[in-house]
């Protein structure tokens, strides 16, 4: 099966690197190469230029997480002008195996090979072996996914989760909504927890306050918050924190999630420490009469740096 290439293809960069072993149970990484997806006209001629960079190694077999939904045999870019046939690049690199998966989904089989190494504990609890899972991850939108374990296999469970309704659980919840509602129209739940939801919730807190609004990019907010010297961006995000905490609970009752809930994306490892002191857990764990069903489950943060390569490593794996 070695040696054979996983690829990281977002908006803007093309990540390869070639999969060359298994040590206790971990995949060998290497020859990591990014590409500028603008520098080539089709993604058959990344492949070509990262295969030629490898002087002489011949994969085997090639998996690709790309950002956008994926159905079927056609693969179609949503940020880059590329599309292709995935039994056409497999004809013509001659792989044993190719296949092209939903970027979140390549985060969601990634849990089922970390370590306790690789995670970053938010709230205790007791995963249940093979159980099924749910991932999320605040970022530039909010990516949302379910894992289930059957014949053998993880399955991912791809969805828009990050577009439902905002859920609040309090009447201050429901006034920052309310005002959402005013600048947006509908508030989704990446309407807040994301990036760019960070600042529409400050704008939202800012106008149930009756303050004006500064300009403050996402950071600025979250390096506020964390030294504390302004009370609306410290307000604004312990409450995206109690918004991650409800959305999370949701997840585990939507996906049955016994297997634990994981969280990624760029935005927490920032504010660890604060995210665990928040509201987080109560405000997951508070589900009325199923309270008890989502209290146990656990919650932890992904520390794995190569995320997306280790998910297109491990769904490669079980297709052969």
């Amino acid at each position: 099966m070695f040696p054979y290439i996983v690829a990281d293809i977002g908006g803007t960069n093309a990540r390869f690197a070639l999969v060359t072993g298994k040590n206790s149970g971990q995949y060998s990484i290497e020859h990591i190469n990014i590409l500028s997806g603008a520098d080539y006209p089709t993604f058959s001629a990344a492949m070509q230029a990262y295969i030629e960079s490898l002087e002489g190694v011949k994969p085997r077999a090639a998996c690709v997480a790309i950002a956008g939904p994926i159905g079927g045999d056609q693969v179609k870019m949503t940020n880059l002008n590329w599309s292709f046939s995935k039994k056409q690049i497999q004809a013509e690199f001659n792989f044993a195996a190719f296949d092209a998966i939903n970027d979140f989904a390549a985060v969601a089989i990634a849990t089922s090979k970390l370590s306790s190494n690789d995670l970053v504990s938010i709230k205790k609890g007791e995963e249940i072996a093979n159980a099924n899972k749910a991932i999320i991850g605040p970022g530039t939108g909010l990516g949302v996914a379910g894992l289930v374990y059957g014949k053998g296999q993880w399955i991912p469970v791809p969805s828009e989760g990050g577009h439902v309704n905002i859920p609040p659980s309090s009447e201050f919840e429901c006034e920052v909504i309310a005002a959402a509602i005013k600048r947006l129209g509908h508030v989704s739940a990446e309407s807040f927890i994301s990036g760019p939801g960070l600042v529409n919730l400050y704008n939202a807190i800012s106008d149930v306050k009756g303050e004006a609004a500064k300009a403050l990019s996402p950071k600025d907010i979250t390096d506020t918050a964390l030294d504390n010297s302004d009370s609306t961006c410290h307000t604004t995000l312990e409450t995206f924190c109690g918004f991650l905490g409800s959305v999370s609970g949701n997840l585990v009752l939507t996906y049955g999630a016994k297997g634990g809930v994981y969280l990624a994306g760029g935005i927490l490892p920032r504010f660890v420490d604060f995210l665990r002191n928040s509201s987080f857990a109560e405000k997951f764990s508070s589900k009325g009469i199923m309270s008890a069903y989502v209290e146990d489950v656990p919650v932890n943060m992904i520390g794995y740096d190569q995320i997306a390569f280790l998910g297109a490593a491990a769904w490669l794996e079980q297709l052969q």
